[in-house]
């Protein structure tokens, strides 16, 4: 990564700001601005600010009214997005396309009609429910008030209450009668008559027993008619409602279109904001950023149009600089890019992790997979997903991991003789070897397997710690503690071969006090004891210190045993595979039927076997590698590196004249 100073007259910086977003090699970062006010930020227009956010705002309502009636044109669109193909000059047209507008003008008045349209749906809806107790009343709405001599109430009463409220009424009015017309889910409807002398007493007796009147502004006819009234009007507006979506429906061709302007003006509303990371006086301006080595050239070609008007200075970064990083590895190498992401990328001075982890997670995957035929399973469906589906680079890095991962699984299927899980009775001669290791019948060999690899993982990011510390500078400090760890874990191993009597069996017991020996006095200090760093007297805490010291690495045979998932994740693919099978063999004998059940248990068996234990494969092993092995040596803390470009989500911009191109919808 190269530090990179753009500077450059004040006239070409708005050419300069466009021609390096459209490269996008160039990760800018705030201009430092002098404290005596010599320069400042590069100004930027407020109205066209305010310009590009209305714009915004209307292409992400469009983008998303005319979503609701989109149905994506890919395989699995439920799982994989939708990508939109166009071509750069497609991209760079669509800020200037005076047909927009209209399309937004009709968006809008198909999204105010539909509104308008559900809110009078639910006033209908409610006016039903009110009116459908009184459908029975033949008397119009116009004629519901008293005479001269008779009051008239309508309303509602609890229908748990009615008995209730009856002899309340007849107790205190004995000029009274009730009619009722219909239900309403627990109230009743009453239609109410009492002398006009009376109807004081009458109002106050039904106010005590919860009842509440019911009248219908605006209404006149008879119930009946006015509920058919309501009901034709149901009618028409879901009458209108389906015209209206129709509408949209022809409109969603545009989605596209919309989806894309929407990236194409943020992309010019970032043209605009990155003016205040550019440092300016009255007549120049300057921004400092950072362009990968390999893109340097690529930066130079895109602004050498501008001429003498600008200077670009290449420095190399110091150890002060907060530098994104860009990892870069081989093609093989770089799928596992994935597993350094998604705990945090180094920073950019430091160590980076994933061509130590490739080789181990490839390892881990297969022995967890474990069998030949689950991992043709997995490369064969990584691949079409990745080749056949219109997925993001995201996505095909991810296909890429789990194409590597099959391929271990094969091999560790074959060093243990697994395919598809069958018994020795069930396979072909040709595959009748003797196997590396059976996990059935040797269990104890596949575990201490297990906890050896797990030994050398550990070990190995212990070493880094080492390189790292000794690297750094801190070369007593990386002696002291990872390299008194490492070796404490050597002389262990050594003591382990003794007592298995692959070496001299004399030399167990001198190795581990060997190892406990050195890792007590140089964990206790006794090298700040040597150097007269602390009072002689500290030499007597050199023991305690010491112990403790000692007394943490049983965490390493922690670590140690954690590896044994390894196995056990191996032998859950292999038991729920052998149990398919036998379900298969079992279901076979049923008369007539049978072969068609037994097809299906095995097909379906096996699949999900492959999709459960696909899950174990990579979660395990990526626990081990975060917990027991980036723990002992890696920080992470590191940035992405982000380069001013246009913004691209869900697009794919191909260069002009690039020819057909498959995937998604092109516009």
């Amino acid at each position: 990564m190269l530090k990179v100073t753009v500077l450059g007259h004040g006239s070409v910086a708005q050419d300069a700001i466009e021609r390096q977003q459209k490269v996008g090699p160039i990760h800018i970062f705030q201009s430092d601005m002098d404290d005596d006010g010599r320069t400042a930020p590069l100004a930027i227009e407020p109205e066209r600010l305010h310009e590009l956010e209305q714009q915004i705002a209307a292409a992400q309502f469009v983008r998303d009214f005319l979503g609701r009636f989109h149905e994506a044109d890919v395989a699995f669109g439920t799982f994989v997005t939708e990508k939109i193909h166009l071509t750069v000059d497609e991209f760079e047209a669509l800020v200037a396309d005076a047909e927009f507008q209209t399309l937004y003008d009709e968006c809008d008045a198909i999204s105010d009609r539909l509104g308008s349209i559900e809110r009078e749906r639910v006033r209908q809806r409610q006016l039903e429910i009110e009116l459908l107790p009184w459908a029975d009343l033949r008397l119009q709405i116009s004629q519901w008030k008293g005479t001269e001599h008779v009051s008239m109430a309508t309303g509602t009463v609890p229908a748990n209450a009615s008995a209730l409220v009856r002899q309340a009424l007849r107790d205190a009015v004995s000029e009274v009668t009730v009619a009722e017309v219909g239900k309403a889910g627990d109230r009743e409807a009453w239609v109410v008559m009492a002398h006009f002398e009376s109807t004081t007493l009458v109002k106050a007796t039904l106010a005590l027993h919860d009842f509440v009147e019911v009248t219908f502004p605006g209404l006149a006819d008879y119930p009946a008619e006015e509920l058919a009234t309501v009901h034709t009007r149901l009618a028409d507006l879901d009458l209108e409602q389906s015209q209206a979506i129709v509408r949209a429906g022809e409109l969603v061709s545009e989605y596209p279109k919309a989806l894309a302007l929407v990236q194409a003006l943020l992309t010019g509303l970032d043209a605009v904001e990155v003016r205040s990371m550019f440092a300016a006086t009255e007549r120049a301006f300057s921004v400092t950023g950072w362009v990968p080595e390999r893109r340097r050239d690529e930066l130079v070609a895109a602004l050498a149009p501008i001429g003498t008007d600008l200077d670009l200075d290449f420095e190399v970064p110091d150890a002060e600089d907060h530098v994104p990083v860009e990892l870069i590895n081989n093609r093989w190498v770089r799928p596992f890019e994935v597993l350094t992401d998604l705990y945090g990328r180094p920073k950019y001075f430091a160590f980076d992790p994933t061509p130590v982890i490739a080789p181990f997670f490839f390892l881990f995957f297969g022995m967890c997979l474990g069998d030949v035929g689950y991992g043709v399973m997995v490369v064969v469906g990584a691949w079409l997903i990745k080749t056949r589906l219109d997925v993001g680079p995201g996505v095909k890095k991810f296909m890429d991991l789990l194409i590597l991962g099959g391929v271990a699984s094969v091999i560790w299927g074959a060093l243990t003789r697994s395919y598809l899980a069958l018994s020795v009775e069930r396979l072909p001669s040709f595959l009748l070897y003797k196997p590396m290791i059976d996990p059935q019948s040797e269990l104890i060999l596949l575990l201490g397997v297990c906890v050896a690899i797990g030994v050398v993982h550990v070990s190995v990011g212990v070493g880094l710690a080492f390189i790292t510390e000794w690297r750094s500078g801190d070369r007593e400090g990386a002696i002291t503690s990872p390299g008194s760890s490492l070796l404490f874990v050597f002389c262990l191993v050594g003591m382990v071969l003794a007592m298995a009597k692959v070496i001299d069996p004399r030399l167990a017991m001198p190795l581990l006090g060997l190892g406990a020996g050195q890792l007590v006095l140089l964990q206790g200090g006794i090298l700040d004891v040597l150097a007269r760093r602390v009072p002689a007297w500290h030499l007597a805490l050199v023991p305690l210190k010491g112990f403790l010291g000692l007394y943490g690495m049983i965490g390493y045979g922690s670590d140690f045993l954690s590896y044994t998932r390894l196995a056990a994740l191996g032998l859950a693919s292999l038991y729920v595979g052998d149990a398919m099978n036998r379900l298969t063999e079992l279901s076979s004998g049923i008369p007539y039927v049978g072969w068609l059940i037994a097809v299906t248990i095995f097909v379906v068996g096996h699949t999900f076997n492959v999709v459960i234990n696909l899950l174990g494969a990579f979660v395990h092993p990526t626990r081990l590698h975060y917990v027991e092995f980036f723990g002992k040596f890696y920080k992470g803390g590191g940035r992405n590196f982000a380069p001013f470009a246009p913004r691209t989500k869900q697009l794919v911009l191909h260069p002009q004249g690039a020819g057909e191109q498959k995937g998604g919808p092109r516009l």
